[in-house]
């Protein structure tokens, strides 16, 4: 979903994932645009591209490029992903993977608090979360989105290198819409988001099986 800051008035901003899409190229195209200039992106506070929809607008017409339709724009975002875990290294192996192997558009918090604010403005079709976290823990935060009608819909796996019974237990009775343990298998993690995805959320009953 492209975001939209507070003020109505502010201009949408789209990934270069997104804008790739929007124009059939690859996204490595977009960023090679970005960096030589011909295509205007700002910096978010974490080093990441955005593009304005005019700026996109304004490219695609001087350089003779359809625009897919909003429809089409809606329905890749059904692909975006959120990974919270507070390991930057790790996070950014998840999203690079997810990202060039299963075509995920993925965002990264690396904490409760930021997954929070992440989910709010990316809007996630899934979100994979580590359940243990300093301050706020993945079960915390689960328990936040499932409190909040705008988010309770959102399918939620844990992801833990803590082998405890104990502990898978509890993420089954707390409702999550899957498990993965760490060390993870890669292969294995796309598998299942894209199950998830594809499904949506379980009835909490299931869920918890």
């Amino acid at each position: 979903m492209p975001r939209r800051k507070n003020n109505p008035d502010s201009p949408t901003y789209f990934t270069t994932f997104q804008v790739a899409r929007m124009l059939g190229v690859s996204p490595p195209t977009v960023v090679n645009w970005v960096n030589s200039g011909l295509l205007v992106a700002h910096r978010t506070p974490g080093g990441h591209r955005r593009i304005t929809e005019a700026d996109i607008g304004a490219f695609a017409r001087a350089n003779d490029y359809p625009l897919a339709s909003s429809a089409e724009t809606n329905a890749a975002g059904a692909r975006r992903v959120l990974v919270v875990d507070d390991e930057p290294d790790f996070a950014e192996v998840l999203r690079s993977f997810l990202t060039i192997k299963s075509r995920f558009d993925v965002e990264v918090a690396l904490s409760g608090f930021a997954a929070g604010v992440a989910v709010a403005r990316f809007r996630p079709a899934v979100i994979l979360m580590d359940i243990l976290m300093p301050e706020m823990d993945g079960f915390e935060v689960l328990r936040t989105l499932r409190e909040d009608p705008q988010t309770r819909s959102i399918p939620v796996v844990a992801c833990t290198g803590y082998r405890d019974p104990n502990v898978e237990s509890r993420v089954r009775q707390e409702g999550f819409d899957g498990y993965i343990e760490k060390p993870v298998r890669l292969d294995e993690l796309a598998a299942t988001l894209e199950r998830v995805v594809r499904d949506g959320r379980r009835a909490p009953a299931e869920a918890a099986r």
